[in-house]
């Protein structure tokens, strides 16, 4: 049974759990950007301030690249932890749906607003600085909140007559951990050095 199958497979067996977390990452992001025309006027201007520091900071490179990257990858990997916690729970289900829905808020509003504040040179910045890594997060984020999703529906009603045991699903959905840490941490150097490389390069 090769790879190309196997994902055929895969996909064919979980294509509801995926359509409604793509349904939800998608309404999340409009609703983001629906959120960005609502914003104070002190609120935007604290966020263009921080958008220009940035920026500043950019252009100078004085941050530490590992620091940064220690920290990106902690804070990713937090939602990684967090969603393999919720898998491992009966009454995960709900909430990883919800923090699908969050993680596109959260991408929206930022796309949003640097668009609608910065025009043609926000959908540049889109692009260099926020489209790189999130080619690897959001698509990690869905593939893992499936796995997740399975996992606590496994517990709810499958692990009695399901034919692998308890203690070896729990091994393997584990293992898989690892390699969303892996693929973490690619995102993290994306965001770390080469979207502020292709930043610099437009500044």
């Amino acid at each position: 049974m090769n790879l190309k199958y196997r994902i055929k497979q895969h996909l064919n067996e979980n294509r509801w759990q995926y359509f409604t977390l793509v349904l939800l990452l998608i309404l999340g992001i409009m609703a983001g950007n629906y959120q960005v025309a609502y914003l104070e006027t002190g609120v935007k201007s604290n966020l263009l301030e921080m958008i220009d520091n940035y920026l500043r900071g950019q252009q100078s490179e004085v941050s530490s690249s590992f620091l940064i990257l220690k920290g990106v990858f902690i804070n990713q990997l937090k939602t990684v932890l967090l969603i393999w916690f919720l898998g491992l729970t009966v009454i995960g289900l709900p909430l990883i749906l919800a923090l699908v829905f969050v993680r596109g808020l959260s991408l929206g509003f930022t796309v949003g607003f640097l668009i609608n504040e910065k025009a043609g040179a926000g959908i540049i910045m889109t692009i260099l600085s926020i489209v790189p890594q999130n080619l690897v997060y959001i698509p990690l984020i869905i593939i893992w909140s499936v796995m997740a999703m399975n996992f606590s529906i496994y517990l709810l009603r499958g692990r009695h007559t399901a034919q692998i045991s308890l203690g070896r699903s729990l091994a393997i959905y584990t293992s898989l951990l690892i390699i969303c840490a892996l693929m973490v941490l690619a995102g993290a150097v994306i965001e770390t050095y080469l979207a502020p490389w292709l930043l610099r390069l437009m500044l």
